[in-house]
């Protein structure tokens, strides 16, 4: 098993012990029913772990061609503050609504026309929340072609963006997720399949 592979198992591992996965039932955003929950706003709160996230970010970033990050609004915005710590990138990030004081702006940060940033997130189920970020962000003059997650869902929002033109990396799937809690006996192989059924 090469490095890259134990770090993204080691970082599976420490997100469901930080119960950033969690098993039950639970209501998601989009109203619809799971029997999983990934609640990686936790992360803010074990900064060694999102440092292990930083670094998994960043193995897929080293890819990709752009000048700044993005951080999609709200969940993105520690992600991406610890990537531009990490690999030392300058980040914006998109308001959820402009300001109404002030300056006005609908974009924290400092940017140029014609400049290409990548959004990051911190995952990805239809892709709306990455599409309302690039919405605030090409009427800037900012070119967007990829986005980042950690964790895709598999639930159609690779496809949605794809079809828009925008390119979607994981650090992971939600399936190779499970396997690897399966593997480590964090969750049986039925509660693995119950989740798959269910996507």
């Amino acid at each position: 098993m090469d490095e890259q592979q134990i770090s993204l198992e080691l970082l599976a591992l420490a997100l469901f012990d930080i119960e950033a996965v969690k098993l039950g039932k639970f209501t998601l955003h989009s109203g619809k029913k799971s029997p999983i929950y990934l609640d990686l706003r936790l992360l803010a709160s074990y900064p060694r772990v999102l440092k292990q996230a930083a670094a998994a970010y960043r193995t897929v970033l080293q890819r990709l061609t752009f000048d700044l990050l993005a951080a999609a609004p709200l969940a993105g915005l520690p992600i991406g503050t610890a990537v531009s710590l990490d690999m030392e990138i300058p980040l914006i990030y998109p308001r959820k609504t402009a300001k109404s004081y002030g300056t006005g702006k609908s974009i924290e940060g400092v940017w140029q026309v014609g400049q290409t940033a990548v959004v990051l997130d911190d995952l990805v189920t239809s892709g709306d929340s990455i599409l309302s970020a690039i919405a605030s962000l090409k009427p800037a003059g900012l070119h967007v072609k990829d986005a980042v997650v950690l964790i895709d869902r598999e639930q159609g929002g690779t496809a949605n963006l794809a079809d828009l033109g925008y390119q979607l990396h994981a650090v992971i799937s939600l399936s190779h997720l499970l396997a690897i809690l399966e593997n480590h006996e964090r969750i049986t192989a039925r509660q693995r399949m119950r989740v798959l059924n269910a996507l």
